[in-house]
């Protein structure tokens, strides 16, 4: 056997030692750095989920809504901008803000076309879709509700399709007439108010309704004995209190002091005791504080 020269031994250890040391260093050399990622509106590591999808009926359809993590509707105001939120005060009261107090970015238990994000404004940290203000509704007592649809013509479901700008509502019939499909709670009448001949708001029965001053959407000062002598208009129906005719205001269930009380135009109704036959009116002004409603009754009357 031909005995190698110093120099050939000398190249076989420095040709073994490149080796040894490629393999120890994984063989390849990366000329940039990738990181893998999701959908900004898809959960992964870095994100906690505060939306999730669910089937609802709106509008008569079955419909993908998506909700909090809690399954309650969520619901975009076309009030909004994309950075400022219209709801406010007693406003945010009956719609809460989708908060997000979560670290890393929300994020969605299904992947959503549209994108999650967090902005502050006057709320905290409300979570938006496509640039739009996530809120819930308090008149949505179980998961799946959607009794703020259309509310006002401005209140909306959130659906995984929500384009960023303008908002497109799911329905658009008649926000308050019983042809929308929900339980009549409402009847309109003729009646004499003050000597003139008025058309007022009544209950199912025809007994007249009245509000009072003292109240607010959200908060009812007429408790207790007080309600003895003006029983509260509750809802105990499914879906949205109506009206057997069309009104130009706004009928809405808030859970109050007394239950769930049927308001108009952010004025919760009551009927009189002093009342005994329907197109009575005795309960108007009463203290200085109870008048009856009508179709006309503005919100914030006194």
């Amino acid at each position: 056997m031909a005995k190698l020269p110093a120099k050939g031994w000398i190249f076989i250890f420095a040709s073994l030692l490149v080796a040894l040391l490629a393999s120890a260093c994984g063989g390849t050399a990366s000329t940039g750095t990738s990181y893998g990622g999701s959908s900004a509106s898809t959960t992964d590591a870095s994100s906690t989920a505060v939306i999730k999808t669910s089937d609802a009926v709106v509008d008569g359809k079955s419909t993908t809504i998506l909700t909090n993590a809690q399954d309650k509707a969520l619901y975009v105001y076309a009030d909004d901008t994309d950075k400022t939120s219209g709801c406010t005060g007693a406003c945010a009261t009956n719609w809460p803000p989708l908060l997000f107090s979560g670290s890393g970015s929300p994020g969605a238990s299904t992947t959503l076309p549209g994108k999650l994000t967090v902005v502050k404004n006057v709320h905290g940290q409300q979570v938006t879709y496509n640039g739009h203000f996530l809120y819930t509704f308090a008149g949505d007592t179980a998961p799946k509700q959607v009794n703020g649809e259309g509310k006002a013509g401005k209140w909306f479901v959130a659906t995984p399709d929500l384009k960023a700008g303008a908002i497109a509502p799911m329905s658009t019939g008649a926000a308050n007439s019983a042809s929308a499909g929900g339980t009549a709670v409402i009847k309109t009448s003729m009646a004499s108010v003050k000597g003139k001949s008025e058309t007022i708001l009544t209950d199912a029965k025809g007994m007249t309704l009245y509000y009072f001053t003292q109240d607010t959407a959200s908060k009812t000062a007429c408790t207790g004995s007080c309600v003895g002598a003006w029983p509260a208009l509750l809802f105990s129906g499914s879906g949205q209190p109506m009206a057997t005719a069309k009104l130009p205001g706004e009928l809405e269930v808030y859970k109050n002091a007394n239950g769930n009380q049927v308001i108009y135009n952010d004025h919760p109704l009551y009927t009189f005791s002093g009342d005994t036959a329907p197109g009575q009116t005795n309960g108007e002004g009463v203290g200085g504080q109870w008048h009856v409603a009508t179709p006309a009754l503005a919100k914030n009357a006194s």
